[in-house]
């Protein structure tokens, strides 16, 4: 059989036998909304578990808006006008407004991405910065668990604070959106890496939320920050919103998490021996691409590949990321983690232990022009030209019987097994 997934901007096809074939497995096909800006405006006045937003913000004085960084399909230049409009409504001055976009740990953004990302009539409207996990920031003491929750003093300072995010499935906090924002979105580097420390614990996976420990901090942080209100987002895989999920931080989450997992979730009858992924749409360098392994890495059997392919357009992405994916073992990289070195980015060292993890059970394939050979090589994986040389080759090691899983949209796809 004929097979297309999407390689960046285009689409790269390839042949599995038909006998081989477990499926092709998609999110649900749902069309998007006729009207997005509607939809959000609409989602503002009928919230989930809270006042209006226009209610909400009579009266205030200083207003910040967290949106996402370059390396999320959130629709803030949709979204952000719409919450614009309902602040003015209110009787907030644009001038008392501003918007933080939060990076976390991921590199600055340029001038011409923040203008696409919110919107050239944003940005003449109120000021933009964006976060520094290093500066400016206020301690707000300890988490249940121990964490100091540093974050953002503009964040800190707002009598307001209202936040944007796209609801998908991640590895780490189950599903990205609600608190997510805070932490890691707007907190300092020390407090993103515990909070990521805790995936060594494995009580957290994709879907997982409410057992999940650095689901539960991020919803922790949330609260001692005092997040007011947040608009998150359900897209499908045009990147179409679907649909909107406004009001309470933790109640509208919940309800745009359901959604989600009825969306995007698939459910396979096993474990496939091949595993076939597109990066998309999270392409822009390696970190980001993972993100599909992270999401299929449990579907794969014991001994078999995952075969991921993404144009990874700014390389690797990650120096440090690299540097610990060199280390040759899970347990070499967890001793960085516990004995660090100054300087070292730990986030990264986490996100490494676990594909490291990863590597030590299956094959991991990269197909990739923005990747060069020595480089993935260095990190423990494989790099072949084409996806159907890497199929090929797969069926030859993991032998002719073996199932194929294909997953075009990896890192927004939430595969189950099927259970009886």
């Amino acid at each position: 059989m004929k097979i297309s997934i999407p390689y960046g901007k285009s689409d790269v096809e390839f042949e599995v036998p038909e006998s081989n074939l477990m499926g092709v497995f998609r999110p649900r096909t749902v069309a998007g909304v006729d009207d997005e800006s509607k939809a959000v405006h609409d989602a503002l006045l009928n919230p989930i578990r809270s006042e209006p937003l226009q209610e909400i913000a009579r009266g205030k004085n200083r207003v910040v808006i967290i949106v996402t960084d370059v390396t999320r399909p959130a629709k803030d230049h949709v979204i952000v006008p719409e919450i614009l409009d309902v602040l003015t409504r209110a009787g907030v001055r644009e001038e008392r407004i501003k918007i933080v976009i939060a990076r976390g740990q991921h590199r600055e953004m340029a001038y011409d991405e923040v203008e696409r990302k919110l919107g050239r009539k944003v940005i003449d409207r109120v000021k933009a910065i964006q976060h520094n996990p290093d500066k400016n920031l206020i301690d707000l003491g300890t988490t249940k668990r121990g964490n100091q929750i540093l974050v953002n003093s503009e964040v800190v300072k707002a009598d307001l604070k209202i936040s944007t995010g796209n609801i998908v499935p991640h590895r780490y906090a189950g599903f990205g959106g609600g608190g997510k924002s805070i932490l890691p979105g707007v907190s300092g580097r020390e407090t993103i890496y515990r909070n990521h420390l805790y995936i060594i614990e494995g009580k957290s996976g994709p879907g997982v939320v409410e057992t999940n420990p650095i689901r539960m901090e991020m919803d922790e942080a949330a609260r001692l920050v005092g997040l007011d209100f947040i608009v998150n987002t359900v897209m499908n895989s045009e990147g179409r919103i679907v649909k909107v999920f406004a009001g309470h931080f933790l109640s509208a989450h919940r309800e745009g998490m359901k959604f989600a997992k009825e969306l995007l979730g698939v459910r396979l009858p096993s474990k496939a021996e091949v595993v076939v992924s597109s990066g998309s749409p999270m392409d822009i360098n390696f970190y980001q691409a993972s993100k599909a392994l992270e999401m299929g890495d449990a579907v794969v059997a014991d001994g078999g590949a995952f075969i991921l392919t993404s144009p990874c357009y700014e390389g690797i992405g990650e120096k440090d990321l690299y540097e610990f994916l060199t280390l040759k073992s899970p347990g070499e990289i967890l001793s960085q983690i516990k004995q660090p070195k100054r300087g070292a980015n730990l986030v990264y060292a986490v996100v490494a232990y676990l594909m490291a993890r990863s590597r030590e059970r299956i094959d991991i394939v990269w197909v990739s022009e923005g990747l060069k050979r020595e480089q993935v090589e260095a990190m423990g994986f494989k790099k072949v030209e084409s996806v159907q040389t890497a199929v090929n080759e797969s069926l030859g090691t993991c032998g002719k019987d073996s199932r194929i899983a294909v997953f075009p949209q990896g890192p927004t796809t939430l595969p189950y097994l099927q259970t009886i």
